[in-house]
């Protein structure tokens, strides 16, 4: 694998790593496929009967760790309810809402970074490209580096 397509791989990922990371939904939210993803590329060992089975094992095991999370959060409220402690009950009402502004100044800022992780990763392929296209014309000889390169002898060209 060229250095260039590592490069450019790694940016792919930053940026979907990125979206995953300022979208507002809880990580439990994404158990399920993270499970099936990782049933899937494990059972396809087996081929693909073996990638179906485990994409399904993974996808249950996933799921049954996002209820495990989501009953935790029930088990808060229900103590709070038995207990009869309304501040906390009101609190925990209120950790869901957010003001109109800051959702909107949210909104803003999650649109920016993901504006400047793509522009981050359009500007970096160009650089890429431009050091791999002269280091070609340099073995053709046609003109010279502004980087030190090998010299080209004429026995390497056989």
């Amino acid at each position: 694998m060229r250095r260039g397509d590592l490069v450019l791989f790694l940016d792919i990922l930053l940026i979907v790593a990125m979206i995953l990371l300022i979208s507002s939904c809880k990580i439990s939210s994404w158990y399920p496929a993270a499970g099936a993803v990782a049933g899937g590329a494990s059972g396809s060992i087996l081929g693909p009967v073996g990638g179906g089975i485990g994409a399904g094992v993974g996808y249950a095991g996933g799921k049954t760790a996002q209820m495990m999370t989501e009953n935790e959060d029930l088990k808060e409220t229900v103590d709070a309810l038995t207990h009869g402690d309304v501040s906390k009950l009101v609190e925990k009402g209120l950790e869901s809402q957010q003001s109109g502004f800051q959702e909107f100044t949210g909104s803003i800022k999650n649109i920016l970074t993901v504006a400047g992780s793509v522009l981050l990763a359009y500007l970096c392929i160009p650089i890429l490209l431009a050091r791999r296209s002269a280091q070609k014309e340099v073995q053709k000889c046609v003109t010279k580096a502004p980087f030190p390169v090998r010299p080209v002898r004429p026995s390497d060209h056989k």
